[in-house]
């Protein structure tokens, strides 16, 4: 092996080590269960997403539990429900970014 591709092996095998940390986080994490599937609504009534977290990429609360004073509202004849006032204040203020599929 010639002196160019030794270092570009250790090169790629340096980039690889400094990746381990980030790996084992992400394997250690618990896995996120979506509010679609069946097993993720609570035993205790139904759930739904916020479509703020959702889009924001959070989480930690895009599943909501619905229940009557969860923060909701109506738009283009579909309810949407809120883990909060703010998401539902956003989702007021621009709901065009919000309902995009």
């Amino acid at each position: 092996m010639n002196a160019h591709r030794t270092a570009r092996a250790r090169s790629a095998a340096a980039a690889a080590l400094a990746l381990l940390p980030l790996l084992t986080l992400f394997l250690a994490a618990p896995l996120f269960v979506a509010c679609s599937t069946p097993a993720s609504v609570r035993a205790d009534g139904p759930a739904a997403e916020c479509p703020v977290c959702r889009h924001n990429g959070d989480l930690a609360c895009v599943c909501v539990h619905v229940a009557s004073d969860t923060p909701s509202c109506e738009c283009a004849g579909q309810t949407y429900y809120f883990c909060s006032d703010e998401c539902k204040a956003d989702f007021l203020a621009h709901p065009e970014r919000y309902t995009k599929k």
